[in-house]
């Protein structure tokens, strides 16, 4: 048998650690994991390396001829609320390609995770549903420097590369408060310790819109179907769960699964309304004995209040993906109830 070899950039990061885990689970492939901090993936390689630093990337990653496929994960963490530096993630990006692409005689495909501020749905209403060959958005984002520069990159090579484009993702990777799933717990559970209601935190007009999640196992699911796909050589994929939600058709479901009373629209900015509850999460901590988990590692809400403030759909088109192939499709309220349980399962929620 012959093993493929899959260099992942941001392996310490949502996307990157699930395809860490799913590819290191498999005996056809071998794993190397790149992050600056320390990623423990049983069976993968870690090298710890700064991707912005294109003199660590040359010196460290080196021996790598075997690799076949990289996956990029990995993205500059910038400052709340702006924009995320065009330059910076390029040449993050180059950093790992060049290095390895000069070595890897049998690479076979390069992977980037992208998502929907590529049709510009973080400034304002844009046209749903999406669709891949939508014109660009009038924003300057990383996501078009780096398809442009791997596009033109592959030009005359055997090798080929896709992206992603996903939305709302929600995961089970501990220690990563970006995440919906959580979000939604921990707001949830503080509310019920406080004898409240489970009111939607966000604005009306969102309540009832048309939003959409892509689960992380999910994607992992159509990233590798990408990379080992002919036909999908060279294309991006809109990549979304089987369906699309209101939050106010989900949100008696989580009412129901923490056992409170729906309550009326209650807008408020989670980031200021949650920053005092810390006293209120470790009663919750104590009172179950769940795992003493740091609050301010439990939930970014802020995230939760980029989320939960639009007041227009979120629509991508997933037409492409079906049509060449991937029939991959999960219902959403249903993975918000099965990652509620894997964090119970886990010890940190109830």
């Amino acid at each position: 048998m012959t093993k493929k070899l899959a260099v992942i950039a941001g392996a310490t990061g949502v996307i990157g650690r699930g395809l860490a885990d799913a590819l290191a689970a498999r005996p056809d492939w071998d794993v190397v994991a790149l992050a600056r901090k320390p990623v423990d993936v049983p069976g993968a390689r870690f090298i710890p390396v700064d991707l912005t630093d294109g003199d660590d990337c040359r010196a460290k990653l080196t021996d790598l001829g075997a690799a076949t496929h990289i996956f990029y994960a990995g993205r500059f963490d910038h400052v709340a609320n702006q924009p995320e530096p065009v330059e910076t993630n390029l040449s993050m990006l180059r950093n790992v390609v060049e290095p390895v692409e000069a070595q890897a005689r049998n690479l076979a495909h390069v992977h980037l995770v992208h998502g929907t501020k590529w049709y510009g749905s973080d400034l304002g209403p844009f046209p749903n549903p999406a669709c891949e060959d939508d014109p660009r958005s009038t924003r300057t984002t990383f996501y078009y420097a780096q398809q442009d520069w791997i596009a033109e990159r592959q030009r005359g090579k055997t090798w080929t590369w896709s992206a992603t484009r996903p939305h709302g993702i929600c995961h089970a990777v501990p220690n990563a408060p970006r995440n919906l799933v959580l979000v939604i717990a921990v707001y949830a559970l503080i509310c019920r310790e406080m004898g409240l209601p489970l009111s939607f935190p966000g604005t009306e007009a969102n309540y009832r819109a048309l939003y959409q999640c892509t689960s992380s196992d999910h994607l992992v699911d159509a990233i590798l179907w990408m990379s080992e796909t002919p036909a999908c050589a060279n294309e991006a994929f809109n990549i979304i769960n089987g369906d699309y939600i209101r939050w106010e058709r989900l949100w008696p479901a989580f009412a129901r699964h923490f056992g409170m009373e729906v309550g009326p629209v209650r807008t408020v900015k989670l980031a200021t309304a949650m920053a005092d509850k810390a006293p209120v999460w470790d009663a919750i901590v104590r009172k179950y004995g769940l795992k003493a988990t740091p609050y301010e590692r439990m939930a970014l809400w802020s995230y939760g209040d980029f989320v939960f403030t639009p007041g227009w759909d979120m629509m991508s088109d997933m037409t492409k993906a079906r049509q060449f192939g991937f029939a991959g499709s999960v219902r959403t309220q249903d993975e918000f109830i099965r990652y509620f349980n894997h964090f119970t399962k886990a010890g940190v929620l109830p």
